[in-house]
């Protein structure tokens, strides 16, 4: 599934809009534009609380300084914490796209960053997603995960695409869903439980799947409930394949069921969601994989099996 924004550029579009030299233009995760007068201007009324937790489509904000050596990619955090991004080119095949613009870029709480240059003016479309850190800094200065946030464990054996993140405009953007992943997985993939829990939810009678409005609400799903009052959410479930049933005691680790293309889905993938319920409503929450930041684009694997990697 693919998760982002995405914007259009060529060499007529670009010489019919002309923009002052003391004017920034720059682009929100819903595609909405803005305009301001310098960077200042851009960060004075950034961070909120909504803000904070990734609600926000603009935290985060993007503009391109077209010159005659090349298109020049800017990225404004307005958030109060380090953002992690990823982006996503679609071209003819004509254009070269530089490896500071191909993985994963954090980008510093409160400020801009130039995050890399396109040399060719070729007909592109560019698209992005970001979501914040979950990692802080110890006195010594070294990253390491926040211990108020969720570990997991993994629920695929072997190596695995992170293919939509968390704060996606294309499906994550709802309480429920925020903080949900998808991991891009063959029909018939073995699910693991990421966390010892009763199942509370077990689903499997659907058949078939897509983007037509009839496949809403008929994804096959399976939603453990734990000790500490969260749950997990495994949707897009494979017909047939629940090997656990409601009110069952699941160890963490145990195979549960096999990933599928159930219900509203662009293609085969598990969706995965950490969710409380606050006032009889469920919303999700962030959450790392095995110690890991389960970044859009990033390959992980099982922690007996190797070390995630990223492409």
């Amino acid at each position: 599934m693919r998760a982002f924004i995405f914007s259009v550029f060529s060499l007529s579009l670009l010489c019919a809009l002309p923009l002052q030299a003391d004017t920034y233009r720059y682009r929100d995760g819903g595609g909405r534009l803005y305009y301001f007068d310098s960077q200042a201007s851009a960060l004075k009324n950034a961070s909120s609380g909504k803000q904070e937790r990734g609600v926000s489509k603009k935290g985060v904000l993007v503009r391109v300084v077209e010159k005659p050596d090349g298109h020049y990619f800017f990225a404004l955090n307005r958030l109060r914490t380090p953002v992690a991004m990823t982006f996503r080119f679609r071209h003819n095949g004509q254009l070269a796209i530089p490896a500071s613009l191909k993985g994963t870029i954090i980008i510093p709480s409160t400020s801009e960053k130039m995050i890399g240059k396109l040399k060719s003016s070729a007909h592109y479309r560019y698209e992005f997603a970001y979501q914040p850190q979950v990692q802080r800094m110890n006195n010594n200065g070294r990253a390491f995960i926040d211990a108020h946030t969720p570990d997991l464990a993994s629920p695929v054996k072997g190596r695995y695409l992170i293919s939509q993140g968390f704060n996606s405009n294309f499906s994550h953007n709802k309480p429920a869903n925020r903080y949900a992943l998808d991991i891009a997985l063959p029909v018939g993939t073995p699910l693991y439980a990421t966390k010892a829990g009763v199942v509370v939810a077990a689903v499997d009678h659907y058949v078939g799947g897509g983007l037509a409005p009839k496949y809403r609400g008929k994804a096959n799903y399976l939603r453990l409930r734990h000790a500490d009052g969260t749950m997990t959410l495994y949707a897009h479930l494979n017909t047939g394949s629940l090997l656990v049933r409601a009110g069952e005691q699941v160890k963490q680790g145990q195979r549960v069921a096999a990933s599928g293309n159930t219900g509203y889905s662009s293609g085969p993938h598990l969706h995965i969601a950490l969710q409380v319920e606050r006032k009889g409503v469920r919303e999700s929450i962030p959450f790392t994989l095995h110690g890991s930041q389960p970044l859009a684009g990033n390959w992980l694997s099982d922690p007996h099996l190797g070390v995630g990697t990223q492409d």
